[in-house]
């Protein structure tokens, strides 16, 4: 067995900081080009439906199940703002990152291992969930949601089920 045969698995199934800060600052330099078209469809796209619902057909519908209405909308646009923003990027984004930019190949002949890439990817999308998951629950607010302490778990729920989906999205591209 050669010395790169033993060094390469060596390193199987370890995630190296170094290896995952290397994607992440790059994924971090890369959004700062696009980030406000990004931002833009992440958030409007939700105020809109809270304007809609809120506003539209809001204004026919007092409770549902017991609960506010503002509730059960505002809730339900929280989840949805998470699943499109973590989603739709692990599936869309790592397609024309492997099979048109070749940014894969790319990372991948520096020393970052497949389960570095994975990680570090997953985990940038989740990051961005998180945040995008957070600016319908602040748009509500003035809609008549009302704030309590259990809104400050809204952004590691978004995380964490961000960080779900781009996994389960990613391995299915």
């Amino acid at each position: 067995m050669s010395v790169a045969a033993a060094s390469r698995g060596a390193r199987l199934h370890r995630l190296e900081r170094s290896a995952l800060t290397g994607v992440l600052v790059r994924e971090v330099v890369n959004f700062s080009a696009y980030w406000r078209s990004a931002t833009f469809s992440s958030t409007v796209e939700p105020t809109i439906y809270l304007l809609a619902f809120g506003f539209g057909f809001g204004s026919l519908v007092s409770r549902v199940g017991g609960y506010d209405y503002v509730d059960f909308v505002g809730t339900g646009i929280v989840a949805t703002a998470v699943l499109f923003s973590s989603a739709f990027p692990a599936m869309f984004g790592t397609f024309v990152k492997y099979q048109f930019q070749h940014t894969y190949d790319a990372i991948l002949a520096a020393p970052v291992d497949t389960e570095e890439l994975v990680t570090a990817e997953a985990l940038w999308v989740a990051t961005r969930a998180g945040v995008y998951g957070c600016v319908p629950m602040l748009v509500a607010i003035p809609f008549g949601l009302e704030p309590s302490w259990g809104m400050l778990a809204v952004p590691l729920i978004a995380w964490v089920s961000g960080y779900g989906w781009a996994c389960s999205s990613a391995s299915g591209s």
